[in-house]
């Protein structure tokens, strides 16, 4: 008896040997935590060599990545980040920050590892702008009318795949930022995506999608930390998950544009209000550059629309079947083969906002909707920035600031075994990260001068003048929307709002 006890905890010992605490190289930049790459590539399966430059590409089983030496710029099996810090160099061996190690690898290499996984039973749609609000404008349109669409044609791919949908406005209305993450809070175990159409210079093109900062990260804009920087958002509670979304969205977005990776602007970080203010997991999509004249004509299209519609779609439910474990077929990437919804199959949506913005104020007042009027008289153009005009309710401020630049202070790194005893691969266990939360830094001297950080995408239209209705043959410009009054759903409490017609 007593020689099985022992063999049995001998077996047992064997089984923990290849979990134990992972020691991982360590180094401070600027006050900033860092680990060194060998420590990284050990960890995570990559081969590693000794940077001879400043260039570093490696493979593991499973992925790739790659990455330069002072830059933030990484691609990771082909697809394109951001991340919160540069690569450092260190005396021996280059630096990635502890934050994008907590933040971004080891949520997005190891997703069903990350805290928190719980499943989603349904999305909310976020139409960018609206109402008074144009959004970015070019002659064949308008932001406002695109998003709209965009948001329909995702909620009917969604619901044919069996998710319940809720949309943040179903007509040409305005809603108040704060609102629209407030909507979303109403819809836990919900995931949230707001969707908008890019501008910026002419020359300016190609697909983007942001979640918000981790504290202690400045926004993929600022090249500085602030005070608002380190303060702890709600939408912070998803960190991880957050990352996981826009990185499966942004992967499936990316595939519109094979071959051409100057189309991939990349994975970012803001502090947008509607992802920084959410309690879900949270993202914003920007679908392409009304201000390029090239891109423009694309998202005038019906067909383009659904095309992305169809990406973020695939994107979103690759993210639940990772949350929750579920088996949920994705869409067909071909818009013309989706499968129709089975006639037994009945969806119960989603119980309606206390609010009523979710389910259409100016519908439930029998007022006519704007985007199916044949000729609606379209609002001015915004001039810049995000703010509505001035007889639209104005959203509450929160606004980062940048700041000065740190002081140059370089530690050595801590030594690193050559062979590591973790080096997870298919065969052995996975060690679980060990790396504790980076320290909080404080914020950068003449912090509160900088300028204010957006609520939301700023807008640069390049026609100031006020869009004209789209000819585009046997595609109309926006979404038919049916005015029939909200029904009630036989068997359950929810208020439903009819769907849209499908487009001819």
């Amino acid at each position: 008896m007593t020689k099985a006890c022992l063999a049995f905890a001998f077996f047992c010992l064997g089984l923990a040997l290849p979990l134990q605490a992972f020691n991982w190289g360590t180094a401070t930049v600027r006050g900033r935590e860092y680990v060194t790459l060998q420590s990284f590539c050990n960890f995570y399966g990559f081969a590693y060599e000794i940077p001879s430059g400043n260039d570093f590409s490696s493979r593991s089983p499973q992925h790739t990545v790659r990455f330069k030496a002072g830059s933030p710029d990484m691609y990771l099996d082909g697809v394109h980040y951001v991340m919160s810090f540069p690569v450092e160099n260190g005396d021996h061996d280059l630096l990635v920050s502890r934050m994008d190690v907590i933040k971004l690898f080891e949520p997005v290499l190891r997703p069903t590892d990350v805290s928190g996984r719980h499943s989603i039973r349904g999305v909310v749609i976020d139409a960018g702008h609206g109402g008074s609000d144009n959004g970015a404008t070019s002659r064949l349109g308008a932001e406002k009318d695109y998003t709209l669409s965009t948001a329909f044609m995702l909620e009917k791919i969604l619901r044919q795949q069996g998710l319940k949908t809720v949309l943040t406005r179903r007509s040409d209305v305005f809603v108040d930022l704060y609102e629209r993450a407030h909507i979303a809070s109403l819809y836990p175990d919900y995931a949230f995506v707001s969707i908008h159409y890019n501008s910026a210079t002419p020359e300016a093109r190609g697909l983007e999608t942001y979640c918000v900062s981790p504290r202690g990260a400045a926004s993929t804009s600022s090249a500085y930390l602030t005070r608002s920087d380190i303060e702890k958002l709600p939408g912070n509670s998803y960190d991880t998950q957050n990352i996981v979304l826009a990185s499966m969205v942004h992967s499936e977005l990316i595939k519109l544009n094979p071959g051409d990776g100057t189309a991939d602007r990349g994975v970012k970080r803001a502090r947008f209000v509607v992802i920084k203010q959410n309690v879900l997991p949270a993202i914003l999509v920007e679908g392409g550059f009304v201000s390029n004249r090239m891109e423009a004509a694309q998202i005038n299209t019906t067909g383009y629309r659904q095309r992305l519609a169809q990406a973020i779609a695939r994107g979103v439910i690759k993210f639940i079947n990772v949350m929750g474990d579920k088996r949920m077929p994705l869409p067909d990437s071909n818009p013309d083969t989706s499968p129709a919804p089975s006639a037994s199959k009945t969806i119960a949506l989603a119980p309606k906002a206390p609010s009523g913005l979710a389910n259409d104020p100016a519908m439930t007042k029998g007022g006519k909707s704007p985007a199916a009027d044949p000729s609606p008289k379209p609002a001015p153009p915004k001039a810049s920035g995000s703010s509505p005009t001035a007889d639209a309710p104005k959203p509450k401020k929160g606004k980062g600031k940048k700041s000065g630049a740190e002081p140059e202070t370089v530690s050595k790194p801590a030594p690193t075994s050559p062979s590591p005893a973790v080096r997870p691969t298919a065969e052995t266990p996975r060690a679980p990260l060990n790396l504790a939360e980076p320290a909080t830094p404080a914020p950068s001297p003449g912090a509160e001068k900088a300028p204010p950080e957006p609520d939301e995408p700023p807008v640069v239209n390049i026609y100031p003048t006020s869009p004209t209705k789209s000819h585009e043959a046997d595609e109309p410009e926006s979404p038919t929307v049916s005015t029939s009054p909200p029904v009630a759903t036989p068997g359950t409490n929810s208020t439903a709002h009819p769907s849209p017609p499908p487009a001819p």
